[in-house]
């Protein structure tokens, strides 16, 4: 099976320009981070809206049932939400520019590093709130740094593999790590995040360090730095 000609993708990137796609989203969120360099990466251009879902200003129940960001509205009648749903309908809409390799072994590889960057954020994501309860739950953040540790490991193991990876290419998989760990390094930061020794990455993973390293200098990396919000996190779980 042959894939699109020279002509349909050439419709498909005017189509995108006269798109008026419009992301809202969180300053620092990874979530977010990870739709805005998909989005870059294959050249579609787009507005950025943020919102606070938890404000009494918050416009996201508006637009998702969810009631969670990211949020891209592509038009007056089609909304798009959750960053894993954004990423897949932007590859099928947009496939000229693929983040997903097309030789089996290696899209089944990329998958799984990006399953495991998705998993990782939501596991670091739930144990930095229990943190800031006012009585956390000894077990509960026992068992999320367990999950850290043991996702951290797998996707060093991974990417020390193959150490030329990433290069000059980049797939859906590194972009779900590398927002995932480098959101995590900004919440220790920025003091949103206690400090956690497991979430500490770089200092005892390599491969993933070198990983990262090598694609944070992307234009895609550098233009969607994650920034500081107004957020009491005590005050929101408490």
């Amino acid at each position: 099976m042959t894939g699109p000609g020279p002509r349909v993708n050439a419709e498909r990137r005017e189509r995108a320009r006269t798109m008026a796609f419009t992301l809202i989203n969180a300053r620092p969120s990874p979530f977010g981070r990870k739709v805005a360099i998909v989005m870059l990466e294959k050249g579609i251009p787009f507005d950025v809206r943020y919102d606070v879902p938890w404000g009494d200003q918050t416009c996201t129940p508006d637009y998702s049932p969810l009631q969670q960001l990211p949020i891209l509205i592509a038009g007056p009648d089609e909304v798009i939400y959750d960053s894993a749903f954004i990423c897949d309908w932007l590859e099928l809409r947009f496939p000229e520019i693929p983040l997903l390799p097309a030789e089996r072994e290696a899209r089944l590889l990329a998958m799984r590093r990006r399953m495991l960057g998705e998993r990782l954020m939501e596991v670091a994501q739930a144990l930095i709130f229990e943190l800031h309860r006012p009585e956390p739950s000894t077990p509960w953040v026992d068992r999320q740094t367990r999950k850290v540790i043991g996702a951290l490991a797998e996707l060093d193991r991974l990417y020390g593999q193959d150490t030329t990876h990433p290069g000059t290419e980049l797939d859906l998989g590194d972009i779900a790590v590398a927002t995932t760990l480098l959101g995590v390094e900004f919440a220790l930061a920025t003091g949103l995040s206690p400090d956690v020794a497991a979430l500490r990455w770089r200092e005892r993973h390599a491969a993933l360090d070198r990983a990262v390293s090598a694609l944070e200098p992307r234009p895609s990396f550098e233009q969607t730095r994650p920034q500081m919000m107004d957020v009491n996190l005590q005050a929101t779980v408490a």
